[in-house]
C-alpha cells in the first residue's frame, strides 16, 4: 500500500486546524438524497452491478430516499482520501467504504458518526447474527463505528493441468511451506513450456500478516492494538523472519516472481491464468473472476485450496481482511438515519447471498450461511466456501483478530520495503526487517505524538 499521501490532511482535521464539516441548512428533503462511494468502478465488474441492484431494491422499499453511488477509483486509500477532502469542504459523502487497516485512523479523524448511536433497537439486535470473527475485529459488542460488509481472507489457487504436467496429485495440493517448496521443486524441474515460476502473490503486508496470525503471534503490541494504542510493531519477531526466510528461499530458487509493482492483485492475477505461474496466493475476493477467466484466458480451470500454513502446527487461524460501510458526519440527522438504514439494509441476510456469490467475499451472517447452504450452493460451488470455512475455523483471540493501528499504512509500507528490498536487492531477511522495523516504529511514534495516544 503506498504512503499515506493523505495523512497530514487527517492530522490536521484530528487536531483542528481544518474547519470543521459545515453543517448543510435545512432544506426540504423531499426526496432525502444519500451518496455512497465504493471501490468498484469497471461497469464490467459483476460486484458493481450487484451494488446497484441492491440499491436499487432500497429504494423501491423507501421511495423518499435516493442513493446515488460514486465509483472512480479501486484504492481504499483513494476513497478515504477523497471523502475527508470532501468533508473539509462541506460536501462529504454519506457512506464510503473503509478498508480494515484504516479502522484506527478513521475513528482519529473525527470525520464519521458511530453507527449505533442512529441504529433502531431492531437493527442493532440483527448485529448478534454475525459471525464471531468479524465481530470480534470490528469490536461490535462495544462501540459500533462501521458495519462489515466485503469481508475476504487470502486462499491458495493453482492450475491441476501443471501440477499433473509435473507429477503432482491436483487433488491434494500443498499445505504448508515446505510442502509448497517440495512442490516447487517438481513443478520447475519438469520444464513445462510457458512456466517461468512456480508461484506468485500481491507484494503487500496484509499475507505476511496471516502467516503472523496462523502463528499466534502479534503484529504489534498492545494485543494487536486492541487493548491500548499500539507503540510498537514487531516487524523483527521470530513469526516474522520465519515468513521471510522462506519467501527468500523461494526467491533464490527462481520459484517465486511478481509483477514487479507492490500490491498489484490484477496484474499478479493475470500472471496465473496466463499460465505462466503453477501457484497463486492472493484474496478470495478475486474467486469469481479468477474462476472465470482462467477458464476464457488461460484455457483451464482454476482449483481453490485453503491458504498455505508456516507449518502443520501453525493454525491459530487468519485475520478478516476486506473493508466496513462507514457513514460520515456532518449531515442532518434524515440523511443520516436514511444512510444508517442503507448500510444496514447492504448487510441484510438476502443482500450477503447475493453479494457473495457475486465476489467470493465471505458472507458475514450466520443467516446467510444457513441460507446458501440451505439452497445448495456450497455443494454445487464448493471452492466459494473455503474462505468461510477458514474464517469460521479461527478461535478469535488477538493475533487473528488483526492489528488496529493509526498508521497502519506506513507500517504495512516498511513491510513492503523490507520485502521489496530482500526480493529485488538480495537484502537478509533479518536485516530488511530489524530497517523495516525502526521505520515502522517511528511512524506509530509520530502518529500517536500527534493524536496524544
Amino acid at each position: 500500500m503506498k504512503k499515506l499521501v493523505w495523512l497530514p490532511l487527517i492530522l490536521a482535521l484530528v487536531i483542528g486546524l481544518l474547519p470543521g464539516t459545515a453543517q448543510r441548512a435545512a432544506r426540504a428533503q423531499n426526496p432525502i438524497e444519500i451518496t455512497f462511494v465504493h471501490i468498484f468502478p469497471d461497469e464490467r465488474d459483476i460486484r458493481r452491478t450487484t451494488i446497484e441492484e441492491i440499491a436499487a431494491a432500497f429504494m423501491a422499499q423507501n421511495p423518499g430516499v435516493v442513493v446515488t453511488i460514486q465509483t472512480s477509483t479501486d484504492s481504499y486509500s483513494g476513497v478515504f482520501e477523497g471523502a475527508l477532502l470532501a468533508a473539509s469542504q462541506g460536501n462529504a459523502p454519506h457512506i464510503i467504504q473503509v478498508e480494515d487497516s484504516l479502522t484506527q485512523i478513521a475513528i482519529d479523524s473525527q470525520a464519521f458518526v458511530k453507527i449505533g448511536d442512529y441504529a433502531s433497537a431492531e437493527q442493532l439486535g440483527t448485529l448478534a447474527d454475525i459471525i464471531p470473527a468479524m465481530r470480534n475485529f470490528y469490536n461490535l459488542d462495544e462501540t459500533i463505528w462501521g458495519l462489515p460488509w466485503n469481508a475476504s481472507n487470502p486462499v491458495m489457487y493453482y492450475n491441476p493441468d501443471l501440477f499433473a504436467a509435473a507429477g503432482l496429485d491436483p487433488e491434494t495440493p500443498p499445505r504448508t511451506f515446505d510442502e509448497i517448496t517440495a512442490a516447487c521443486d517438481a513443478l520447475m524441474s519438469a520444464q513445462i513450456e510457458g512456466l517461468s515460476a512456480c508461484i506468485n502473490w500481491p507484494v503487500n503486508s496484509w499475507l505476511v500478516e496471516q502467516w503472523v496470525s496462523m502463528q499466534n503471534a502479534l503484529f504489534v503490541d498492545n494485543d494487536n492494538g486492541r487493548t491500548g494504542r499500539a507503540t510498537e510493531a514487531y516487524l523483527d519477531s521470530p513469526a516474522m523472519l520465519r515468513v521471510f526466510t522462506w519467501w527468500r528461499s523461494l526467491v533464490d530458487k527462481g520459484y517465486f516472481m511478481y509483477s514487479g509493482v507492490p500490491n498489484a492483485y490484477t496484474p499478479e492475477g493475470l500472471t496465473f491464468i496466463t499460465r505462466k505461474t503453477a501457484i497463486h496466493l492472493s484474496t478470495s475476493a478475486g474467486l469469481s473472476n479468477i474462476l472465470k477467466f482462467g477458464e476464457s484466458m488461460g484455457k483451464f480451470s482454476p482449483r481453490v485450496a485453503r491458504f498455505p500454513l508456516p507449518d502443520a502446527e501453525a493454525t491459530n487461524g487468519i485475520t478478516a481482511g476486506g473493508a466496513a460501510v462507514w457513514v460520515m458526519a456532518g449531515h442532518p440527522d434524515e440523511e443520516t438515519r436514511a444512510a444508517v438504514d442503507f448500510a444496514f439494509f447492504l448487510i441484510n441476510t438476502d443482500n450477503m447471498s447475493a453479494w457473495h456469490k457475486a465476489s467470493g467475499y465471505f458472507p458475514i451472517r450466520q443467516s446467510s450461511i444457513d441460507q446458501l447452504t440451505a439452497e445448495g450452493w456450497f455443494e454445487a460451488n464448493p471452492f466459494f466456501r473455503i474462505a468461510l470455512d477458514q474464517i469460521l475455523d479461527s478461535t478469535p483471540n488477538a493475533a487473528n483478530a488483526g492489528a488496529t493501528i493509526g498508521a497502519a499504512s506506513q507500517v504495512r509500507e516498511a513491510v513492503i520495503q523490507a520485502a521489496l528490498s530482500m526480493i529485488d536487492s538480495g537484502e537478509d531477511p533479518a536485516a530488511a526487517l530489524a530497517a523495516a522495523k525502526t521505520r515502522a516504529d517511528k511512524a506509530i511514534q509520530d502518529y500517536n505524538a500527534v493524536i496524544g495516544g
